[in-house]
């Protein structure tokens, strides 16, 4: 499918919906132009009820000119809080497709998230439902929870230990976790911290992401970019919050 074919598909499959923040279009900001990749990105955050679709485009490099025929080699929706039209809009984009499950399997392995997958012609078509499970998630041992909320205030824990912890905390989505998640990214940069706090939808983390965005130098395109799509992913969530 070319890039021109999946952007009309998009724009068939979410037509009539907001988006809640601008789309961020790599091949458009020359801030990114030095990003060191063979691809272009571009994301999209539409939104409706509680819930978000956050839509990840991929194509080889090229010109602008030469961009509309370029293959477009994936084409992904994350799904985020709850809202069934967004998941019945995501699902019209995987129909006629040819299902490619194993080949997810292959690139993310068995994560806990479900996904839709297949391709239409060599074009990789992924719904990733990242939407909260129904009732009550399990609480973590109190002893264990202490232990690691108290990686993150050491002063002298190493990166690696911090992010490790707040992937352990986040297995507990719960006021307790997402203040220890805050009170992290108020004192210091954590990308693990700003991810979950985001795919969660806790707009209080974004001050310390504008933070941490504005402290990116202009020579480190990959972090602008990273960045940069989580303050969007936040502002869409404001929207509708």
């Amino acid at each position: 499918m070319t890039l021109s074919d999946a952007l009309v598909l998009l724009e068939r499959c979410f037509t009539g919906l907001a988006e809640g923040a601008p789309r961020l279009r790599e091949q458009e900001d020359a801030r990114f132009a030095l990003r060191p990749s063979a691809v272009w990105l571009e994301y999209r955050w539409y939104v409706q009820e509680r819930g978000m679709a956050e839509v990840f485009l991929k194509w080889p490099r090229a010109s602008t000119e030469q961009s509309a025929a370029a293959e477009a080699t994936v084409l992904r929706v994350h799904l985020l809080g709850v809202s069934p039209t967004l998941s019945q809009r995501a699902g019209q984009l995987l129909v006629g497709g040819t299902p490619s499950r194993e080949r997810i399997m292959d690139l993310f392995g068995d994560d806990g998230v479900r996904r839709e997958c297949v391709c239409l012609g060599r074009t990789n078509v992924t719904v990733e439902h990242w939407e909260p499970q129904p009732g009550p998630r399990p609480l973590l041992d109190d002893a264990r929870f202490t232990s690691l909320a108290e990686v993150l205030e050491a002063p002298d824990s190493t990166p690696e230990a911090r992010h490790e912890a707040v992937q352990r905390l986040a297995d507990e989505r719960s006021p307790r976790v997402v203040a220890v998640l805050l009170a992290l990214v108020a004192r210091k940069h954590s990308l693990m911290a700003l991810r979950v706090l985001s795919e969660w939808g806790v707009v209080g983390a974004r001050e310390a992401l504008q933070r941490d965005l504005a402290q990116v130098r202009p020579d480190n395109p990959a972090d602008l970019w990273t960045l940069t799509a989580l303050e969007r992913r936040l502002q869409a969530w404001a929207a509708i919050q």
